[in-house]
């Protein structure tokens, strides 16, 4: 198989359809035999107000993320993120059985450290404002035009953006969700080269997005 690799992309717009949400602290609260001021499992102990805009993120290693092989597709290698954007990364590849070109791949990348600084978490939760910012220095590094709108939405629990973009200097699109931990940041997308390969590439990416679990 032809070594080829895959580049990120976005644009430095503005992310539509992002509208705050008023949130409430959690409270961690005693059960059982824990003594007072005990942290139950699965809450992180919270010394202030969380975002007035803020999404809960469990508290998750992504480097373990993984998902089924999209029907039509096949297990592929020779592939390696090419520009990215939170410094050193880690990939799984899937290419369709009739692949129509080397660039026509999905795609999920994660990086175990944020380069770029991590997000806030505060009383488990991460602001989407924040989240947006970041985005657009992802935007800022990679360049690209937005296709369709993008959209916040959740991936395996996680908070995650949805976008569609293309890079004409490099003659494909793509469809992606950026995925946040804590620390830690997913990209799963699909790229195609022609339109005849768009629908089976954003297929297989709507298919991954809704079947990634972390084990």
């Amino acid at each position: 198989m032809t070594a080829a690799v895959l580049l990120l992309s976005g644009c430095a717009s503005p992310l539509p359809g992002f509208p705050g949400s008023s949130a409430t602290p959690h409270e961690p609260t005693s059960t059982g035999s824990a003594g007072l001021g005990d942290i139950p499992q699965g809450f992180i102990e919270c010394h202030g107000e969380p975002p007035k805009d803020g999404e809960l993120v469990a508290d998750v290693d992504l480097t373990k993320l993984t998902a089924p092989t999209p029907p039509g597709f096949r297990t592929a290698t020779g592939y390696h993120e090419d520009n990215p954007v939170e410094g050193a990364s880690s990939g799984q590849f899937w290419v369709p059985v009739n692949q129509l070109d080397t660039l026509d791949v999905a795609s999920i990348n994660v990086y175990p450290q944020m380069e770029l600084g991590p997000l806030a978490v505060t009383c488990d939760e991460i602001s989407w404002r924040e989240i947006v910012k970041r985005i657009e220095q992802y935007h800022e590094i990679n360049g690209a035009q937005i296709i369709e709108e993008t959209t916040r939405s959740s991936v395996a629990g996680m908070p995650a953006v949805r976008e569609e973009v293309s890079l004409p200097d490099s003659g494909y699109d793509y469809i992606g969700w950026w995925i946040f931990g804590r620390g830690q940041l997913a990209h799963v997308y699909c790229q195609w080269t022609s339109e005849a390969a768009r629908q089976t590439l954003v297929d297989a990416c709507d298919t991954l997005a809704a079947t990634i679990v972390v084990e």
